[in-house]
């Protein structure tokens, strides 16, 4: 275990003068060790660890004090502290600034004041103190924020479980009252990861279309049986009827500050419209519409082709990506974004790998 007493090498090639400073800080209550010169003080700095001050002559034999400082740099790590403290009976400016490039704290000339060298060994020893209190403040710091990245990291596990879990329970749901309008919702979200990705879009932003467009499709589960659960296709000849059905799908859900509601309310309240402004419910157009409901509407429109409905059964590759580009009459392209429409025809075997392995 460390001694609490500050330990302190004095290296002065002068008898007279070292042992009165010895005698000076012992009376101070530091231990001192004593060198005669600085090759015989290096030594003793690379066996005694517990030296934290060095008070040192420049002008010594074999080894002079700056060049004692300078080996000695290697010894000062995360584990030790050196206070450097130069004595002199020249007074050289260009000394000084040697000693005080290589780290000295001060520079004292010969003869001693007494007084003074107390108050400058003082104050090394409560830099000594301070750099020791910061590391260990630093290290319990550390040890808190890692446990505290565990714990966050557990909570995130946790959501993402959750999460999943809500999502498994909603497509369930949606099998359970044969709500199947929107086909599987896992793969409308990868479909709009592909189209966010080719963007440009970062890691995060792609992470939150993936988090909300599960979210956007099973908002018809709590609709009126009577709307979807039709052996025909939806009555589009009531435009009121429609409309209506995608205003209270937004005004169902909560508003929320979390960057993935806030998403999916961007999208559920605009997934409707199109490009060339037929859409609904507000008759947006072009860049107005959200870049996030932009995407979520082609995804969702190729997932709906490639899915079996009430109405229609599932449409081959070909098929839908022909209804896509070229249009059937109900689905045009100047439905969607056509960057969107651009990537998709240079990412379209994406959109069939996806289909087909989550058709296995």
């Amino acid at each position: 275990m460390a001694s609490l007493i500050t330990k302190v090498l004095i290296a002065e090639d002068e008898s007279a003068i070292r042992e009165e400073l010895v005698e000076c800080l012992t009376n101070e209550g530091f231990d001192c060790i004593q060198a005669s010169n600085g090759h015989d003080g290096l030594n003793i700095l690379r066996q005694d660890i517990e030296i934290t001050i060095v008070l040192s002559d420049i002008v010594m034999p074999q080894k002079s004090g700056l060049e004692m400082i300078s080996d000695a740099q290697p010894l000062i790590d995360d584990d030790r502290d050196l206070e450097f403290i130069i004595l002199t009976g020249h007074g050289g400016s260009k000394e000084a600034i040697d000693a005080l490039n290589l780290g000295a704290i001060d520079f004292l000339e010969k003869p001693i004041d007494l007084g003074y060298l107390i108050h400058v060994v003082r104050r090394a020893e409560e830099l000594v103190i301070l750099k020791r209190t910061s590391r260990q403040y630093e290290a319990l710091l550390q040890q808190d924020i890692q446990a505290k990245t565990r714990q966050i990291r557990k909570i995130l596990g946790n959501l993402d479980s959750v999460y999943g879990e809500t999502l498994e329970r909603l497509e369930k749901t949606a099998e359970h009252n044969d709500l199947k309008s929107s086909g599987n919702i896992f793969l409308v979200r990868e479909y709009a990861q592909v189209l966010a990705k080719a963007l440009g879009w970062s890691k995060e932003r792609q992470s939150l279309m993936l988090l909300a467009a599960p979210l956007c499709g099973p908002g018809k589960i709590s609709e009126s049986d009577s709307r979807f659960l039709k052996s025909y296709q939806l009555d589009f000849d009531n435009p009121g009827l429609i409309k209506s059905y995608a205003l209270d799908e937004y005004d169902t859900r909560l508003y929320s500050e979390l960057d993935v509601m806030r998403v999916t309310d961007i999208i559920l309240k605009n997934q409707h419209e199109r490009w060339d402004g037929s859409g609904y419910p507000l008759g947006i157009k072009g860049v107005d519409i959200p870049i996030e409901a932009r995407i979520f509407a082609l995804a969702e429109a190729y997932n709906a082709l490639r899915s079996k409905q009430h109405y229609k059964p599932a449409f081959e590759q070909k098929k839908t990506l022909s209804i896509l580009f070229n249009g059937n009459g109900a689905t045009e392209p100047m439905h969607f974004d056509p960057e969107l429409i651009e990537i998709l025809k240079q990412n379209s075997e994406k959109f069939n790998e996806i289909y087909l392995r989550w058709a296995d």
